[in-house]
């Protein structure tokens, strides 16, 4: 079994959704710093992806299967 990357997926969602960093900065009201760490994560906590999958307006399912298209 692959272990899900969520560094991955929250590039490929980003992608998806056509938002760069700055921009989800400023809708999940961090910094551009912390969105580049995030990216760089292997394995985020939940509530972290919670707090992505709310700024981009999508499900954690989608924030998983993005990362693996």
């Amino acid at each position: 079994m692959e272990l899900i990357d969520t560094g991955k997926c929250l590039i490929a969602a980003q992608n998806n959704k056509g938002v760069n960093s700055r921009q989800l900065a400023k809708i999940a009201k961090t910094s551009p710093q912390q969105v580049l760490r995030w990216r760089k994560s292997k394995n985020l906590k939940i509530h972290t992806i919670q707090l992505i999958c709310l700024s981009l307006d999508i499900t954690i399912a989608d924030f998983i299967t993005f990362g693996y298209k």
